[in-house]
């Protein structure tokens, strides 16, 4: 429960709250369980309290300090937590629809399981963070920073990646429907056994990233850098590669029944094992494959 004596202050306003809280550093923040809904929290100092179960529904905590704060099972609905710093915060279970998480700073935050449906995470910092099962729908992290961020089993619905830096990142079973990573940066990403319908990745960074066993039917990959990716046992009936640049790329063993091949760079791409039934090659050097067998000309169509 939270403290009477910290919740009677902070009703004073932030101004006083963060006058006198120092003051009195050593004793923990307890805000857990209060009910704060719409208040102005703007540039509040909370380092290290516990804000567990606090209905903070449309509060403006906008450049306030959170940082490591416990904010598991917290009501956050439509807050403004822009320019916020939630570096290493505990955001377990909370639920962030329609929050505004703007240029915050989220480094190394844990995030399983929140809701994050209509949020705008634009230019947030999520480096290292935890988005564990966490649901997106419609939200917005355009140019957010991404990197090393755990996405596993997370769903991503009509939601913008868009120049996003995704470096590394685990997208482990993840759910894509619909979602946007056009230019987005995700070199050395894992999307193994991702499953990806209606997704754009026009001018996406897709290099030395791993596809392993995917589920990419009908993907279109639009000048999409993929050298050196893992594609090995991913279904890719009736994907496109226009302009791709597929050097080094790794195919074997992968489903490429009716996918089409216009303009892309096969140089050192290995298709050994590989399903091209139907498959189309145009424009390419198919030469310059490895792997390639003599049946595959019987099978695949090329121009």
């Amino acid at each position: 429960m939270a403290n009477p004596e910290q919740l009677a202050l902070l009703r004073q306003g932030v101004y006083f709250w963060n006058r006198q809280k120092p003051e009195s550093c050593q004793i923990p923040i307890d805000l857990s369980d209060s009910d704060l809904k719409e208040a102005n929290l703007c540039g509040a100092y909370f380092q290290c309290a516990n804000l567990n179960r606090t209905n903070l529904s449309r509060a403006n905590l906008s450049r306030a300090n959170l940082s490591h704060a416990n904010l598991s099972g917290a009501r956050l609905e439509c807050v403004s937590l822009s320019r916020a710093n939630l570096n290493q915060a505990d955001l377990e279970g909370a639920i962030l629809f329609q929050s505004n998480l703007s240029q915050a700073n989220l480094i190394g935050a844990s995030l399983p399981e929140t809701d994050l449906q209509v949020a705008t995470l634009f230019q947030a910092n999520l480096t290292g963070a935890c988005l564990r099962g966490t649901i997106f729908w419609r939200s917005h992290l355009m140019r957010a920073v991404l990197r090393r961020v755990d996405f596993h089993e997370a769903i991503l619905q009509e939601t913008s990646f868009r120049q996003a830096d995704l470096r590394e990142a685990d997208f482990t079973r993840v759910y894509f429907s619909e979602a946007s990573l056009s230019e987005a940066n995700l070199r050395g990403a894992n999307l193994d056994q991702a499953l990806v319908k209606r997704t754009s990745f026009w001018r996406t960074n897709l290099q030395q990233a791993s596809l392993k066993g995917a589920y990419l039917k009908r993907i279109v990959f639009n000048q999409t850098d993929l050298s050196g990716a893992s594609f090995q046992g991913a279904q890719l009936q009736g994907a496109v590669f226009r302009g791709a640049n597929l050097t080094g790329a790794n195919f074997e063993g992968a489903n490429l029944e009716r996918a089409v091949f216009r303009g892309a760079n096969l140089t050192g791409t290995n298709l050994k094992g590989a399903s091209l039934q139907w498959a189309v090659f145009k424009e390419v050097n198919i030469e310059q494959t490895e792997g390639w067998d003599s049946s595959f000309n019987q099978e695949a169509l090329i121009r």
